[in-house]
């Protein structure tokens, strides 16, 4: 009988961790303006790739670039709002802490942005 209350909770426990997990993706939609344009993107890149009839391994290197460019928006707005938490005031080092989360979004994005030129625009070149 242990052993099944010990699974039990272990199951709770991990429905618990996925709804704190889901409710943080929530926060940042909700909270972030930067969100909309990620979501933009997200959206032109999967009818682009749909209308150029991408193939598995395609998707996949394209999913995951999507994939990491919002982990690292969801990364860069939990450091933004612990750095707004410990220092409250204008502080420069708070705002270089700030400053290099968005860079490293911004790296990701660039990097995503160029698998994206190289998948699409091999397809858009073959079509022609």
């Amino acid at each position: 009988m242990s052993l099944l209350n010990s699974g039990m909770r272990s199951l709770r426990k991990t429905g618990r961790s996925f709804r704190f997990a889901f409710r943080g993706v929530w926060l940042v939609f909700r909270h972030e303006n930067n969100t909309r344009i990620h979501l933009l993107a997200t959206v032109a890149v999967v009818c682009v790739g749909w209308w150029l009839k991408l193939t598995y391994l395609e998707w996949a290197v394209i999913v995951t670039q999507i994939g990491l460019v919002w982990a690292a928006e969801a990364m860069n707005t939990a450091i933004e709002r612990l750095v707004d938490l410990v220092s409250p005031g204008r502080d420069p080092r708070a705002g270089a802490v700030k400053d290099i989360a968005a860079g490293a979004v911004l790296l990701i994005a660039i990097a995503a942005a160029v698998v994206g030129c190289i998948i699409f625009g091999r397809k858009i070149f073959l079509s022609f």
